[in-house]
This record gives structure tokens, sequence and C-alpha cells, in this order.
């Protein structure tokens, strides 16, 4: 509070300038004024002796009336975007349920500190370190800003940079002005300049503490969609999948702030969901009701959702920054959680059947039906009649009959004795065992789910994930570090015995197809060599004489006048050669000329090298005509000349008609 002294000095300046400001807009402060400005009117004010004895013994600074125009500013009705808690955020907006909506705990601390992953930094988090999601920024009309005296005050010139690690990326985002509101205390606020089309009023109660009204000013928008409630979820308990192609139609997750969402059921209750927990990839919510306990190592929380159990879903609203959007749903009753676990035990695949046990008793009013893969089967005395399965695993579900009580969801694996691989040193991969087809061996590897070199342990599928054994069979030993002596484990689902073998390395191999070749001018001008080898590096190819032969980069060999060249194919310390010999093509007759009577015929033999289509032309059909195998038939009485020819190389054949 200013003292009396300060008041006495500044009350005519102060008066003078709230004068002036009369005209001025509020969001005008005293710090948008430097020391060089005067500020007068046409009032006139005198000093006192009193006052200037005070002057004298204490300066009177410009930086005092700018804390006093500050401390006037935070004053009046305004509207700010304000932290707010889940609880305080949901309280006005749900009916019929008044358990209170806890902050969401996370154990991965990088999830609330991740851009992007809470709807477009609609929720806040107050602890730095990430480990919870505490309520939601929202615009809230404060009706005196002097309620707010003891709050965080965040301004334009606030910023917070906020660094993590997801999948081994580091990356950072600093947050300015009221963005950085991501990471603050609850309460903090940030006061805006414009009027918002949506907000919450501010309301101190007596104890001090504040309430907000529920959501003012906003549109609403009422959809129909269809929905799928699982119960059967990585999530928690319970998931709602609203139809992701109706929902993006009407909410961009890219774009789109999404504050909060509430679940509404036909008895006119309402549930608060919150980010991340209940929250997924816009479309997909889901709640705990107590049977799941942990999700992705976060803690669930769920108290207010276990009063859902038995009702029926009807609609699902969103609150937005398009507005309130309404999702009518298909109604859906939400089956009671028994959290009874099932355990079903591996067979072989020799087994028809399976025994199956629980750790607590079935409710009496629980009328169990069985199904393996959606197949429905009996159970006598503890045990399920699978029949003949597949090699692998088979999800049985335990239903309800009438519909009361959710589903059990457990697994089995049907597993065999024989090893469809092994392991072949020479050529460092898997191939199929004695007698195992093809499909067999390719199925055992897409079975594989871990494969373990010496001490260390890779999965085979999922989330970080390494593909040790490709489809083929051959080993990707990148950034492994293997000898001679590494022992590889591989386990694959269904297969009962896992496969192991000790590593060893192939000799390296590096050879052509051929060491020599003969080449033409024409006709056969081209060859392909080819390099067989274990080698990963490139390969490069030289000739020796390219005016003979060229090569290029993959072995293609042209040649070009007659000689001898030697093709040079290299691998770091590995070379191999071969020689190329270019002939020019000849061509050969049997017999040059022939006396035919007409009517009569001659066969023309000619032997090409290299071989080649053979072509024959008379120099005049009316005496003599040949055909495109070298027959020649007397016409009439005359000579003609028949032409024959192959890769470029003419004879003439004459041909004497009596």
């Amino acid at each position: 509070m200013t003292n009396k002294k300060l008041m006495k000095k500044i009350a005519p300046v102060v008066m003078s300038a709230a004068v002036a400001m009369t005209s001025m807009p509020y969001a005008v402060l005293a710090s948008d004024f430097t020391d060089s400005e005067v500020i007068t009117d046409s009032t006139d004010f005198s000093v006192s002796e009193e006052f200037a004895a005070e002057d004298a013994q204490e300066e009177f600074t410009t930086e005092d009336v700018q804390d006093a125009f500050a401390a006037e500013a935070q004053q009046g009705e305004a509207y700010v975007l304000m932290n707010i808690p889940y609880d305080d955020f949901y309280k006005a907006e749900l009916k019929n349920n008044d358990v209170k909506v806890d902050a969401f705990t996370s154990a991965t601390l990088n999830k609330s500190r991740t851009a992007g992953m809470m709807n477009g930094n609609s929720a806040y988090h107050v602890d730095p370190n990430g480990t919870d999601v505490t309520g939601v920024t929202f615009p809230v009309k404060v009706s005196d800003l002097s309620l707010l005296k003891d709050q965080k005050q965040v301004t334009d010139s606030d910023s917070v940079t906020i660094t993590v690690t997801n999948r081994g990326q580091t990356s950072s985002n600093t947050y300015t002005g009221k963005d950085s509101l991501i990471e603050n205390a609850s309460y903090s606020y940030y006061i805006l300049s414009e009027t918002p089309s949506y907000y919450k009023e501010l309301t101190v109660n007596a104890d001090g503490s504040y309430s907000f009204s529920a959501m003012k000013g906003a549109q609403t928008k009422n959809v129909t969609i269809d929905a799928t409630l699982k119960t059967e979820t990585n999530y928690g308990d319970y998931e709602l999948d609203l139809n992701n192609e109706a929902f993006a139609a009407v909410i961009d997750t890219n774009t789109d702030k999404i504050y909060g969402v509430t679940v509404n059921t036909t008895d006119g209750t309402n549930y608060g969901l919150r980010h991340l927990e209940n929250i997924w990839r816009g479309s997909m919510l889901s709640w705990g009701t107590g049977y799941t306990t942990e999700v992705h190592g976060c803690p669930v929380s769920s108290a207010h959702y276990k009063s859902i159990m038995g009702k029926t879903i009807d609609s699902v609203t969103y609150y937005t920054d398009k507005g309130m959007i309404i999702f009518d749903v298909p109604d859906v009753k939400v089956q009671t959680t028994t959290g009874i676990k099932a355990t079903v035990a591996d067979i072989m695949n020799t087994d028809s059947s399976a025994a199956v046990t629980f750790d607590q008793a079935l409710p009496a009013d629980f009328k169990a039906q069985y199904t393996v893969d959606k197949t429905v089967v009996s159970c006598t005395d503890g045990k399920l009649a699978v029949g003949a399965l597949a090699l692998g695993t088979h999800k049985v579900e335990i239903a309800d009959a009438s519909g009361k009580y959710a589903a059990i969801v457990t697994e089995f694996t049907v597993n065999t004795d024989k090893m469809p691989a092994s392991y072949d040193s020479n050529e460092t991969k898997l191939v199929a065992a004695k007698g195992i087809t093809a499909e067999e061996f390719s199925a055992y590897i897409k079975s594989i789910s871990k494969v373990k070199v010496d001490d260390t342990e890779y999965a085979a599928t999922g989330r970080g994930s390494k593909v040790i054994v490709k489809e083929d069979g051959t080993l990707d030993l990148t950034d492994l570090q293997v000898t001679d002596t590494t022992v590889f484990e591989i386990t694959a689902v269904g297969y009962k015995n896992n496969l192991t073998f000790t590593y060893k390395e192939a000799e390296n191999t590096f050879e052509l197809n051929t060491s020599s070749k003969t080449l033409y001018t024409k006709g056969s001008t081209k060859t392909t060599l080819k390099v067989t080898t274990n080698l990963t590096d490139k390969i490069t190819w030289k000739s020796s004489n390219t005016k003979v032969a060229s090569v290029n980069s993959k072995g293609v060999v042209t040649a070009k006048a007659k000689g001898t060249a030697v093709i040079t194919a290299s691998c770091g310390e590995y070379k191999v050669t071969c020689k190329i010999t270019v002939k020019n093509p000849s061509l050969k007759l049997s017999k040059s000329s022939a006396t035919v009577k007409v009517g009569k015929t001659t066969k023309i033999s000619a032997k090409a090298t290299p071989s080649g289509k053979v072509t024959y032309k008379s120099s005049n059909s009316k005496i003599a005509t040949v055909s495109s195998k070298g027959v020649v038939k007397g016409k009439k009485k005359g000579t003609a000349k028949i032409t024959v020819t192959c890769n470029g190389v003419k004879k003439v054949f004459t041909v004497k008609v009596k």
C-alpha cells in the first residue's frame, strides 16, 4: 500500500492524470508513459511549504507514479485467461455428480510437458517436473481484477522453456506470454485485451476460495453420431469411441482446442474427463472404475466414474473453442465390470480342450457364455472344448448372457514341439528344417516374438522392437556386436522350444559367372557379367581397353571394336576379371552359284558367326525367287543374284535358270 507521504506527493499528479485519462482507453497503463513525458491539464496546483520540506527530505520519482498507475490498473471488470483446476472447471458443468475430478497424475513425466498432446495446449500443469495435468486454461470474466491480487499475473514478457526427451529424441519449446500458462500455478492469469466469445464467470466465496460459472457465450451444436463402448481396452476399464469420420467433420484435433468433455447418462448424471488419462486422440474417451489401476505406467483414478456402471450413456459434450458440441449417441448401457481375472492354460496342438480358472468366484447371477476367437464353445468341469486350433495366441471371451456384467477376456497359446527352422552357418541365416514346407517356415518367422543375443533381449514386435530375423531368414546385425562365439536364442509364439545357435560368420565369396567371353562388333555385342558375393560394399567395374569393350556400373559389357579387353570387378580388396575378345562377324555360303531349270529349286546353305537372323533377297524375282529359308526357285530363263545378309555382312549367290 502506498504510504502517506507518497500519496501526498503523487496525489496532484494522479488527479491530473486521472482527468487526462478519462478520454483514454482502459488498457493504457502508467508504463505507457516515459520519464520525459509530462502530464498536465488546465488546473493549477500549489505546493505547500510542508510538501516542499518533505520533498527536500525524500526524492520523488516517476517510478512512484507508475507504480500507483499499475495498482489502479489491477482494478475493475476484465477478462483473463486463467488456469482452472479440473474440479473447479467442471463443477458448474456437472449434474448429479459431486465427486471431485482430480488432476491427472502422470508417472511418465514427459506427457504433460510435450507440445500437442493436450489438444492445442488447452490444459496446464503446475509441477515443472511434469507429474500431473492440473486443469484447463480458459477465458474467465472477473468483476474486479483486485480479486486476483494474490494470484500470479502472466504478461507478454513472461516465458517458459520446456525440454523433453521422447523415444530418444530431445526437443525444446519456448512458450511466451499467455502460452506460458501451460506450466504455471493454478489461478495464474493473463489479462486479455479483447472480450472473448465464451468464458466462465469467477466468484469469490466467503472462505476466499474461487468458484466458476458454467461456460457462457458459447454456441451450442448438436450432432448425431455412432459410438462403440468397449470394456476391453488398454486405457482403463471402459473406452467410448465416437465414429472418427463423423467426429473429424466437426472437430479438427490438429487446430481446435478441446478444453473438456463430459459423458452424460440418461438419469441426468455427467462425468468430467481429463486430458491424457481420459481424452485420447479426440474421439477416443476412456475411464476407470477401480479395476484398472495403471495405464502405461500412470495411476488411474476412478472415484469420479464408479457410479457410471449400470447406467446408460446417451450423449457426450465437448467444450471447445468452437463452442459446446453435444454428440448424441445411440443409448449404450455401461455393463458392470467385475474385476475378475480368468486364466486359460496353454495347450499343445494335439489337445482338444483347455483348462479355465478364475481368481475369484463369478457373481451368482453371471450367466457365463464362452467363445474362442468369437466361436461359441462349451465349458464342462472347468474345461473349454476348443477342438483343433492353429498355432499361436487365441482370445477367450466369457460374456454374461443377461448383459448385466462386462465380458471377461483372456488369452491362451496353442504350441507345438516341432521346430520348423535351423541355422545355416554357411549362409548365416535361418532356413527351413528338413521336411518343413515354405509356408510352415514363413509362419514360424512371422511368429518370432523376441531374439536374445548373448545377454541382451530384443522384442521383435511392438514399440521399440528390433527386427533381427528378416522374412527370408537372413539376420540383420545392424548395431549388434557379434563374434564367432555370440549365442542367439529365438522365441516364437506357438513354438514350445526355442531355437538356439552360435553365430559363425561365413567366409567371404567374390566370384564372376565367367572368366572369358567372345563378343562381336555386330550381332552379339553385349553380355552381362554377374558377381556372386556375400560382401555388402559397392562393386565397381573397369575395362582395360574401352576402345575395344566398355562396361557400366551394372556389369553390362558392350563390344566396340575388334580386339581384346580385360573387365575387372572390385569390392574392397577383392577383385575378379573376365577376358573379352571382340571379333568382326563372318558369313560363309556352302557354294556361290547354282544352275536350275524353270520350276525347279536349289537351297543356299549359310553359316553366320555369331549366329543371327539370315535374310535372302533376289535381284530379279521374275527369273528366280528365294524363301526366308534360302530355297531358290527358277521362274524363267535368265540369271539372278541372291543377296544373303546376317549381322551386317553380305554375300552374293548367283543362280542361272534354264
